[in-house]
């Protein structure tokens, strides 16, 4: 960094790291296009190095490399070198990390990508070496290899750029929009735990760096649940952090991370955005849990931004180097002596030096390179109970030592002041600042926000209403330029908001509108995520947009949380619903790692509530003592308004003027009676929370699909797939919809499998319009993947919602439901009429339950209205009685059914309220009972549900005529009791569920149509594929013993080299041991093999095989490099093929099963003349069909029947499916079904 040396092009820049390499002997470009159309004018790559003021390393780099003549010789010769300040230019930041990360398998500052002339990386690193070492080619060495390879092997590395490049673009896709779930907190916090370090706090080993997104989501989810592993890892962190080295002890602010696993010794570069979000994580704690350490570290972190970090004009600095004097840390250590120095002024008790030192840990012989980091390994309370001097006294004497300390500290010589002025950490900043007034009552921090805010609406708005990215003083002159990126107006809107909320006026509302306004006309598409650059930008490699959060929180979170507030803000429901739209865009994403969407699942969580309205009359003095109520509490889910006589009204403040100082409570614009006496405002806050808590939604989703199925758009349906086979389905009087004959059946389809969204957008494109699905299919993924395919496909135009018939299920709690209802029992508000049945299982009717569970189910399906929503499994309540005993007598099974017919009838007058607003179109039961004879104890009966339905209807529309008209029941070749069992009773005697329903001209949906449950388990009627069972594969047992010699080799030569994660109780010498675990399973013998069918075994493949073994391939290829990358590599080929022929062997044995299982089925058909020589139907001289879908016809040709509800996860079932309905069985299929049903 000498400035001896004559200047090069970047003396013209602002930047001050480009101004570190202004006198550097490398002809330095800035990005622009004159380097770029050199590299193409010359044939040159591009040498692009990106780092930041205050990074150690770039300095080392530079000291090594950069300052070499013969390397800068190297690299002017070969390369057109080009040097990016990362903290101005974030896309070419995050655009060539993407590809540094890809090719090294991690990334960092100094980043050092190779480019073509058109931009594109072909290698990339990071910090390298000036000679060979530390497993790195020296930097000379690596020029030069380049620059051979750029002449001889250009072809290549141009297939390598497109590759890269091709990756890079992928990144910056955000998969399908889908309601987020407000459960993927939880899971967020589990992963979280996995990586906990119970010890020193924090996640992970070594480097530590301070997860304030992370923290911010613990806190939320502590306050929302009273979870106590949340809050154990949000105080362990903050607490390792606070008495860390990281933490700045003299004059406080934090360092940019820790080096050692303990936060010890930090890389000491000072970061505004860290400090920024940390204030407010230590606020945000501080409310939560009391606790004044907390209050401590965010005041004295707030008072170093205001002494050291903010300009005289009011923008606050970027940055603080880690080194001076060329050393890193110099000017932060410290030795007894230089204490004693420094103090030698002050007239101190005796033996308060000596504690001081004793806390912070300076010692003669220093805890880092011999001198010592302040750090408080020993509570306060300790080192006093050693010392004679009193404890407050103590303390007193304590902060004297600090401020001689800083004051003898400012007398060194200083590290690199970075004083840039960048828009959108000075977002995060005045926010932080505005908090910190609020909670804290310093009104330092008031002015210091209002300081920053007028700076930069000053002085970093462009002539034509947008934002300027950053701006630097030099010769007097302050230089704003770079135009704004999406973080910018996101983080300074969210701050200005931030500012109003604390009492700043009411004008920089309209700022954050404007700026608002701005940032989606600039950066957002009509729907979906919004990008990081602007239209108007230069055009790059890629226009990116993200969605984790990184060092700062993700811009396109930030952006929708502004959104979300200023929609309340102004009564703008518009801008809630664009918020979710960038939400949802990445919640496929977020789904599958949540831990790294925290900022966004905080903004969720804002939408998904029901959030309070604060509205402070008076002047700031005239409210102080409500405001400061409110401040001691942590609301996350709130809007702050101040309504003051000299300002216009907002939406918020509109005829809150009162008299005298008050406290308006409101939500959705409704008020409480206003609080004026500040001892109220506890009481009446938590009366809104209990309140509010009960209106949140669990899951956030876009705009919903208006409409519902009807006769004009199933016809339109029907007509265009007229290879197709439909029912007429009478829904109400001069209302006839057509059904597809076979149904999508929606058990065990989710979002994580590419395959069933295939499956399902080829249903509905190939003639099926009649989708099932209930509200525990996969704990509401199912509804999720439905209502995706829904959206896109009535997006795309290719089906209209009115074609499309969907039906859902409510009754069963589980999952995440389940853990919903413990918790209202445990805060004493049980849901009523809840059924225990089992551990893991209970059931509910009750209307509360259903009106709350349609909500979901309406958020997770994207619809206005649903068509049909069936009581799933009502039975359950009979079910529980017999097994608790109380269905042994006549009366006691009379008074079981009374009770339960009432209960059902309840549930119908709920779902006729529902059919009333608008929510359902009609509703019936889907029971497993109905096919049982009467006597039954959990035998159900359609013509009491009738009953049930026009007393509902009599009750709630004054009328008998009901919304009762879909019934679903289980019906196969085996379980033909809907067909053949006679328990109703008809007009002329005894007759089946199946005549009862015809006659009552109900859509009757067939269920389990290839699942039969016989006394022997679960049989597929579906034959297993000639390709399984003549594939040539392995011998089962050789194949398990080649797979157990690799598993073997594995444990012997890399698992010893691994550490388990900690929290994690899984070892590395067991994430590959599938020859033991699958071995237990399977035998030479068929006939004592555990596997009993193929579908149990594509279960256990798909759902544990493949998941956990791409899991652990997947996080061990980054854990080796070099000789022993390369002997991983080889043996994870090795292990990959012998697994493969092991798991088709096992399939193999699977589908062997299956056959012999199906085989008394198959005997019975050929027994009835219906099966050919090959075992397929024979039909009239029709082709032969399989038994799937002589399955299928079966059912379908029996009378009453409308559709059969098929299980369609993969292409072929669909397609089978339809073959089924196309081609209808013409020969008495009352026989079949008796003939068949005799073999269970």
């Amino acid at each position: 960094m000498s400035t001896d040396a004559p200047a090069n092009r970047l003396i013209h820049e602002t930047s001050p790291y480009l101004l570190q390499h202004a006198h550097n002997p490398v002809d330095w470009f800035p990005w622009g296009a004159e380097a770029l159309a050199k590299s193409k004018r010359e044939d040159k790559p591009i040498l692009l190095s990106i780092g930041y003021a205050a990074c150690h390393w770039c300095h080392v780099m530079e000291r090594e490399s950069f300052e070499n003549e013969r390397t800068a010789r190297l690299m002017n010769q070969h390369f057109v070198c080009i040097k990016v300040d990362r903290e101005e230019r974030p896309d070419l930041d995050d655009i060539y990390m993407a590809a540094t990360v890809a090719m090294s398998g991690g990334g960092g500052w100094p980043m050092t990508v190779f480019l073509t002339p058109n931009q594109e990386p072909f290698f990339a690193g990071t910090y390298f070496p000036p000679e060979d070492k530390y497993g790195r080619p020296g930097f000379p060495s690596l020029l030069k290899r380049v620059a051979e390879a750029w002449e001889s092997e250009r072809e290549s590395l141009f297939e390598q750029a497109r590759e890269l490049t091709e990756h890079i673009r992928e990144q910056s896709s955000t998969g399908r929009p889908m309601p987020i779930n407000l459960d993927w907190t939880k899971q967020a916090v589990a992963q979280l735990s996995q990586s906990f370090d119970p010890r020193h706090g924090g996640f992970g080993s070594a480097p530590k760096f301070p997860p304030s997104p992370a923290l911010r989501l613990m806190t939320l989810f502590h306050a929302q649940t009273a979870d106590e592993r949340s809050l154990e890892m949000l105080r362990g962190t903050l607490d390792g952090m606070r008495r860390g080295g990281m933490y700045d002890h003299i004059v406080g602010g934090f360092c940019r991370y820790s080096t050692d696993e303990r936060w010890l010794v930090p890389h000491f570069e000072k970061m505004l955005y860290d400090n920024a979000q940390l204030s407010r994580v230590y606020l945000e704690a501080y409310q939560l849990t009391g606790d004044v350490d907390y209050a401590r570290v965010a005041r004295e972190t707030l008072d170093y931004i205001v002494r050291d970090m903010q300009d005289a004009e009011g923008g606050y600095y970027s940055a603080t180097d880690a080194d001076s004097e060329g050393e890193e840390g110099k000017f932060f250590v410290w030795t007894p002596q230089e204490v004693r120095s420094a103090c030698q002024s002050l007239q101190l008790p005796q033996g308060a030096l000596e504690a001081f030192c004793a806390h912070y840990d300076i010692s003669d012989d220093g805890n880092w390179e011999g001198h010592s980091i302040p750090h408080t390994p020993r509570p306060f309370s300790a080192v006093a109970k050693d010392c004679s001097v009193g404890g407050e006294e103590l303390l007193q004497a304590f902060e004297r030592i600090r401020k001689a300390m800083h004051q003898a500290r400012t007398a060194r010589p200083q590290p690199l002041l970075d004083d840039k002025i960048l828009v959108s950490w000075n977002g995060l900043m005045l926010g932080s600042m505005a908090e910190g007034y609020r909670v804290l009552g310093d009104r330092r921090y008031l002015e210091s926000a209002e300081r920053a805010a007028a700076f930069l609406l000053a002085h970093l708005r462009r002539p034509d209403g947008g934002l300027f990215r950053t701006a630097r003083r030099a010769d007097g002159k302050l230089k704003a330029h770079l135009d704004a990126y999406l973080e910018d107006y996101a983080f300074l809107a969210d701050g200005l908001i931030d500012l109003v909320e604390a009492g700043g006026s009411t004008h920089l509302l309209d700022a954050a509108r404007q700026l608002t306004t701005r940032m989606l006309q600039d950066f957002a598409e009509e729907e979906g995520a919004l990008f990081n650059t602007a239209r108007q930008h230069e055009a790059l490699l890629v226009r990116s947009r993200e969605g984790h959060d990184g060092a700062i929180p993700n811009a396109n979170a930030v952006a929708a949380r502004v959104l979300a507030r200023l929609g309340k803000h102004l009564g703008d429901n518009a801008m809630e619903e664009r918020a979710v739209s960038a939400l949802s865009a990445y919640a496929g994403l977020m789904q599958r790692q949540p831990r790294s969407f925290a900022t966004s699942l905080h903004a969720a969580s804002f939408l998904a509530a029901a959030p309070l309205e604060l509205c402070f009359s008076g002047s700031l003095e005239a409210s102080e003592a409500l405001r400061q109520q409110v401040a001691k509490l942590y609301l996350p889910a709130r809007v702050i308004a101040h309504a003051r006589p000299e300002e216009p009204p907002t939406p918020l403040t509109e005829g809150k003027q009162s008299a005298r100082p008050a406290l308006f409570i409101c939500r959705n614009f409704a008020c409480q009676a206003p609080v004026t006496n500040p001892d109220q405002v506890a009481a009446a806050l938590s009366a809104a929370l209990q309140e509010s808590a009960t209106q949140g939604q669990s899951r956030v989703a876009g705009k919903r699909l208006p409409g519902q199925a009807d006769t004009v758009g199933t016809r339109a349906y029907a007509k265009s797939h007229a290879s197709g086979s439909f029912s007429p389905w009478q829904l109400k009087s001069g209302s006839e919809l057509q059904v597809s004959r076979v149904g999508f059946g929606g058990y065990r389809i989710d979002q994580g499998h590419p395959a069933h969204r295939v499956a399902l957008l080829h249903a509905l494109s190939a003639g099926v319009n009649l989708i099932d699905t209930s509200t525990n299919y996969t704990s509401g993924n199912s509804e999720e993947l439905i209502g995706s395919v829904l959206s896109e496909l009535h997006a795309q135009g290719n089906v209209e919602r009115d074609a499309v018939v969907v039906v859902s299920k409510v009754g069963y709690v589980q999952g995440p439901n389940l853990e919903k209802a413990r918790a209202r029992v445990a805060q004493g508000k049980p849901y009523a009429e809840m059924v225990e049945y089992s551990d893991d299982c209970w059931h509910c009717l009750h209307p509360e339950w259903i009106e709350d569970q349609l909500t979901e189910s309406l958020a997770r399906l994207g619809l206005e209205t649903l068509d049909v929503y069936l009581l799933h499994n009502p039975e359950y309540f009979l079910s529980h009685a017999a097994e608790a005993g109380r269905s042994q007598t006549e009366q006691q099974l009379e008074a079981n059914r009374e009770a339960f017919y009432e209960r059902v009838s309840r549930a119908f007058e709920q779902l006729e309220r529902e059919v009333r607003r608008g929510r359902i179109q009609a509703y019936g039961v889907s029971s497993n009972t109905l096919i049982q004879a009467a006597e039954q104890p959990e035998a159900t009966n359609l013509s009491r549900f009738l009953e049930c339905a026009e007393a509902a209807a009599k009750q709630v529309l004054k009328r008998t005529e009901h919304h009762f008209r879909v019934v679903q029941l289980p019906f196969n070749l085996l379980e033909a009791g809907a067909a053949l069992t006679l328990n109703h009773q008809g007009p002329s005697g005894p007759e089946s569920v199946l005549s009862a329903a015809q006659r009552a001209g109900l859509l009757v949906l067939a269920n389990r149509p290839l699942n039969a449950i016989t006394e022997h388990g679960l049989l597929r009627l579906a034959a297993p594929s000639d390709q399984i069972l003549k594939e040539t594969t392995e011998p089962l047992q050789a194949a398990q013993s080649r797979v157990a010699g690799l598993e073997q080799e594995y444990r012997r030569n890399f698992a010893p080299d691994l550490r388990a994660p900690q929290g994690s109780p899984l070892k590395p010498e067991s994430f590959f041991n599938w020859a033991e675990r699958l071995g237990a399973l399977h035998r030479e013998k068929l006939d004592e093999s555990r596997i009993s069918s193929l579908l149990q075994w594509h279960d256990l493949e798909q759902r544990v095989i493949a998941r956990e073994t791409g899991r652990y391939l997947s996080a061990l290829d980054n854990a080796f490099s070099g000789p022993r990358g390369e002997a991983w590599r080889e043996w994870r080929g090795r292990y990959i093929r012998a697994l493969d022929e092991y798991i088709s062997a096992l399939r193999q044995q699977a589908a062997q099963a299956s056959a012999k299982s199906l085989a008394p089925v198959a005997q019975a058909l050929a027994d009835s003349g219906a099966l050919g020589d090959s075992g397929a139907l024979r039909d009239s001289g029709a082709p032969e069909r399989p038994v799937s879908q002589l399955a299928v016809a079966a059912l379908l040709a029996t009378p009453g029947v409308s559709s059969v509800l098929v299980g369609m996860r993969q292409e072929e079932y669909v397609d089978d499916a339809l073959e089924s309905a196309r081609s209808p069985l013409t020969f008495d299929t009352q026989s079949l079904l008796k003939l068949t049903s005799s073999v269970r």
